[in-house]
């Protein structure tokens, strides 16, 4: 039987604070006009504006910085970076990252045509994109899902494949959002009061397996 790719889960991490805002906005690139102003941004302080200007040449076209980028998998190298400070990310207690959960079936539906994808890490020179629903099974789902993913001396290549990416361009709305998942119970009480109080029906669920954190 055909593997449905189009049901799979996509994952972006954002930071806790930033969850308020983005729950009464929508998730949105950073140059979009309702784009938080105080958004905590995570991750790599110099990869970041560095997307800003690294092309996109396949349609929707554009820079890497107007998309929003989610992750096939949990257990990403940026995570593991954030947990232990290395390579001078900023260290971020795991605690404080926030899961948001999309499948691509709804991202294809609700985007429209303002969506790619990656092989693997969007910024490495020997990364494909693609925009056809078709080429997900050049996803390396195997490694994306596995949660050791360092190179090896059979395979060197192992590290940018786990970072491909799912890219839509501006803005996903609240209505795609499947789930939210979080590192512990306190996370999840106090998220759990935000989505009340906002009157969403969105789950939200601790990462008890640790399927997504270290």
């Amino acid at each position: 039987m055909p593997v449905d790719y189009l049901q799979k889960p996509i994952f972006r991490m954002v930071h806790f604070n930033n969850m308020e805002y983005l729950l009464q906005k929508g998730i949105c690139a950073q140059n979009h006009k309702l784009a938080d102003p105080n958004y905590i941004a995570i991750g790599d302080p110099i990869l970041i504006p560095q997307r800003n200007t690294f092309e996109v040449k396949i349609p929707p076209g554009g820079n890497l910085g107007d998309y929003i980028p989610f992750y096939f998998g949990g257990h990403s190298p940026m995570l593991l970076n954030m947990k232990t400070g290395h390579r001078g990310i900023i260290k971020i207690n795991q605690a404080d990252i926030v899961f948001i959960v999309c499948s691509i079936e709804n991202i294809v539906n609700d985007c429209s045509n303002r969506w790619c994808f990656t092989d693997g890490h969007a910024k490495n020179s020997i990364t494909n994109f693609y925009n056809l629903v078709d080429d997900l099974d050049k996803i390396d789902w195997e490694i994306v899902m596995a949660q050791m993913w360092n190179n090896t001396d059979e395979d060197f290549d192992r590290m940018r494949r786990k970072q491909a990416e799912f890219l839509i361009k501006d803005y996903v709305s609240i209505s795609c959002i499947k789930v939210l998942v979080v590192f512990n119970k306190q996370r999840k009480e106090q998220l759990e009061k935000i989505v009340q109080q906002l009157k969403l029906n969105i789950p939200v669920k601790v990462d008890t397996k640790k399927q997504l954190y270290y």
